[in-house]
């Protein structure tokens, strides 16, 4: 999910999105963080030249690295950036130098380079496309990326077998879909960034399973401020797999003193919170064994995401329904069914539903903001937060939130 930060800047906000770049097995490799000064959709000169130094700054020494989850992040570095050694002000344990395809390749760029590896930066290339001034730049290079909406797949792939003999890593971008993600994996590609791995590989048609059911039952339990934890034992009581987990999450904890033994005692123990962590890992073991971990991630992330932004509106349902809301929206990618089919197997408020199909009402524009953050659609945001009066604040408040709490859920 992506992060909004607060800016240098005493009066503005900057708006920074955090994009996943996924290996082979679809598991989390890095991030790429792209920025947006916050109350305009564009760079504003003379701002603009130094905007990864904000970048830097905000992510690396203000946020303490917390939003990249111990990855790397991929930062884009404009020349002047490169000549002037601005890389070698953070650690190359936490980023990769990508030189943008504006750069020249000058002399100049390529001792920076030549710098940079001596100093052990990994270093990347981005919207490649060959060219003989860049031949003496590629034993320095680690990652070339390659836009899979600019460049056929077979325009890729023939890129790629030119470099076959290097160590150099490919990185297919703007993958949309899985059958995409399969293609770019035949040309050769190593690592591949798009929300591909959040959207359905196979649509499936049968009804959820009365398990599935009931993890859907939890989830909309859970969802609300106050859980009401004899419904919650109501159900977790009559499912064995679910009354063996919830045991054993519990027993598990070094925090428990006296073995616990039964459900309800569980739950009583566990409180608001983590009764919660106890459903979706719950529903990440019976409905996404197979799944990537980075896609359960960004469904907490949404869900929490969105239940705080629904806490700043003037709307008391929004607020019941935000986090069911944020995690059903990308339920499609975990189940490999479509929604309509899911949403039909569920009792949903109206409000719920026209949110989760059509982008409706007060939850709906809660969740185009969050799908506006994660696509870096800058546009689409500033209308979403016209229409809220959502500020740039307070959704920088929620999502830094939202984000330690993932992060504390992972550990």
């Amino acid at each position: 999910m992506n992060q909004i930060t607060k800016s240098t800047r005493p009066t503005k906000v900057s708006v920074v999105a955090r994009q996943p770049i996924i290996d082979k097995n679809k598991e989390l490799f890095a991030f790429e963080l792209l920025y947006r000064e916050g109350d305009t959709n564009a760079f504003n000169m003379p701002y603009e030249q130094r905007a990864t130094m904000r970048l830097l700054s905000e992510q690396f020494l203000t946020l303490q690295k917390r939003n990249l989850s111990e990855k790397r992040g991929f930062v884009n570095f404009e020349y002047i950036d490169l000549i002037e050694g601005l890389p070698c002000d953070f650690s190359p344990e936490d980023i990769v130098v990508e030189i943008l395809e504006t750069c020249s390749a000058t002399q100049d760029l390529y001792d920076a380079i030549v710098d940079l590896k001596q100093k052990d930066y990994l270093v990347a290339l981005d919207d490649f496309v060959p060219a003989p001034e860049w031949d003496r730049f590629y034993p320095l290079i680690d990652f070339i990326k390659l836009d899979v909406r600019a460049l056929s797949f077979n325009q890729c792939a023939s890129i790629i077998r030119d470099f076959k003999n290097t160590d150099i890593q490919f990185i297919a971008e703007k993958v949309e879909d899985h059958k995409e993600f399969v293609q770019a994996q035949k040309c050769g590609f190593d690592l591949f960034q798009g929300y591909f791995y959040q959207k359905p590989e196979v649509i499936k048609t049968q009804k959820l399973t009365a398990s599935a059911m009931d993890i859907f039952k939890l989830s909309a339990l859970v969802a609300t401020k106050d859980i009401d934890i004899v419904k919650v034992n109501q159900i977790v009581e009559r499912n064995p797999a679910l009354s063996v987990q919830l045991l054993n999450f519990v027993n598990s904890d070094s925090r428990v003193s006296t073995r616990i033994e039964s459900t309800q005692q569980a739950l009583s123990y566990l409180g608001g919170d983590r009764v919660r962590k106890y459903v979706t890992y719950s529903m990440a073991s019976a409905l996404s064994p197979s799944k990537p971990s980075i896609l359960l991630r960004n469904l907490l992330m949404r869900a929490k995401f969105m239940e705080g932004l629904a806490q700043n509106v003037n709307d008391a349902s929004a607020s019941e329904s935000a986090y069911l809301c944020g995690m059903l929206s990308l339920i499609e990618g975990l189940l490999d069914m479509a929604l309509k089919d899911v949403l039909a197997s569920l009792t949903l408020s109206d409000s719920l539903v026209a949110a989760l199909v059509h982008r409706q009402g007060t939850l709906g524009d809660l969740l185009g903001i969050a799908e506006a953050i994660e696509m870096s659609d800058w546009k689409a945001l500033a209308s979403l937060q016209s229409k809220t009066m959502l500020d740039d604040k307070t959704i920088m408040t929620c999502l830094d939130k939202a984000n330690s709490w993932i992060n504390d859920f992972s550990s």
